[in-house]
């Protein structure tokens, strides 16, 4: 196990540990995505995002384990957003819905467009209809609406994932008719 210098508070242990793990942690994530420059900019996105918290790092005494950690868990989150890219853009064709000044046409198809929204959000389990609420419609953050619902961020994102997957299983099967 590593021990963490706490002497070095200027960053340069924090840039060794990486430059020491990163032939490890660029194999890590492309052995989850299997694409060389999405990989690259992975194993630069874990870096900032722990560059950016290397003050509350400190304590941490396996940083090298911690890089790849956390590279693991930004590859999984880049796969799952892949997966959802089709759900959250038909999800955002519905933002037409909030035109500030339709004509008469768009507002009555945007108001039948609104109630079936409604009918779909409401159908939802309970805990995802709240996610989906306060995400989409409060603008919080999943970590936000963590504290807020006393659950973990990643929760928060997996109810998200159900609201969105209803949302498209109610999409298809209007769209059918």
């Amino acid at each position: 196990m590593q021990t963490v210098d706490h002497n070095k508070k200027d960053g340069s242990y924090f840039v060794e540990v990486f430059f020491s793990v990163r032939t490890r942690l660029t194999k890590v994530i492309d052995g989850c995505l299997k694409d060389r420059v999405e990989t690259q900019d992975l194993v630069q996105d874990t870096f900032v995002r722990l560059w950016e918290r290397k003050g509350i790092l400190g304590d941490v005494q396996d940083l090298k384990g911690y890089f790849i950690r956390t590279g693991r868990n930004i590859a999984f989150d880049y796969r799952r957003r892949l997966q959802l890219a089709p759900v959250i853009v038909d999800v955002q064709e519905l933002e037409w819905v909030q035109d500030n000044a339709p004509s008469a046409e768009q507002h009555l198809i945007s108001r039948e467009e609104l109630l079936r929204l409604q009918k779909i959000i409401a159908n939802m389990p309970p805990r995802a209809q709240q996610v989906f609420i306060l995400y989409r419609i409060e603008g919080m953050t999943y970590a936000q609406i963590g504290v807020q619902l006393g659950i973990s961020p990643k929760t928060a994102f997996n109810h998200m994932v159900t609201a969105l997957k209803n949302l498209q299983a109610e999409k298809s099967s209007f769209d059918r008719f």
